[in-house]
Order: structure tokens, then sequence, then C-alpha cells
């Protein structure tokens, strides 16, 4: 599948080289015509027309793939740093929600033996309630 999309770049590469090559070649073609008659100019000039549009395509697709290909590079990078980042968080998150109720459970276990612990058992058991 490699193989096949680098075959298919440089066919585009070519293709657009070749539509630039032939801007070019009309745009010395019309600089011929500069002596032509209003019809003649006219005509050649509403072709030029719908070929420079096509060659700014050309052109717009051959130097600007390189910059689109790196800044798509960079967002992939960031987008898979970020979904590590997430991973990574989330994971220490759910540890620290096990612990809190791990906390809560045996500061209740505590405060039946030790009243004076209640109200650190009341906080922690409004902190970390028990899962349903």
């Amino acid at each position: 599948m490699t193989g096949d999309k680098s075959v298919r770049d440089w066919a585009a590469i070519a293709l657009g080289a070749v539509v630039l090559l032939g801007f070019a070649a009309l745009v010395v073609y019309m600089l011929g015509l500069l002596t032509a008659d209003e019809t003649t100019w006219g005509r050649a000039l509403y072709l030029f027309a719908g070929v420079e549009a096509i060659a700014f395509a050309a052109a717009g697709y051959l130097f600007g793939r390189e910059v689109h290909r790196a800044r798509a590079e960079q967002a992939e990078a960031r987008a898979h740093h970020a979904e590590e980042q997430w991973q990574r968080w989330s994971r220490r998150a759910l540890e620290a929600e096990a612990k809190g109720q791990s906390l809560s459970t045996t500061i209740a276990l505590w405060a039946q033996q030790h009243p004076e612990l209640a109200p650190a058992a009341q906080m922690a058991q409004r902190l970390f309630p028990d899962r349903p």
C-alpha cells in the first residue's frame, strides 16, 4: 500500500510540473499575442484565465504539500502525546479514588473505636462517599 501511495505522489508531482510547464508556455504564447486584434486577444485571455486557475491549483499542491504534511505530523504527535497524558492522569485519578475510599473506610472503622475521630470520619465520607 505504501508503494501505491508513493507512485501516486510522484504521478501527482509529475502532473503538477507538466501543468506548470504548460502554463509557462501559454504565458509565452500570450506575450506573442500582444499585438493581436481585440477579438483574438479576448478569446485567448478567456482561455488563459481557466488554465491559470488549474496552474495555480497545481502550484499550490506542489509547494503546499510538504508544509501541510509537516503540520499534520505535528498535530498527530500532539494528539498522541495528549492521549498518553490523559491515560496517565486517568490512571492516577482512579488510584487516588481507590486510596481515598480505603482511607475513608479505615477512618470510619477507627471512629467506631475512638469517638474523637468521628469528625474526621464524616469528612472522609463526604470526600470519598461509598460507591454503589
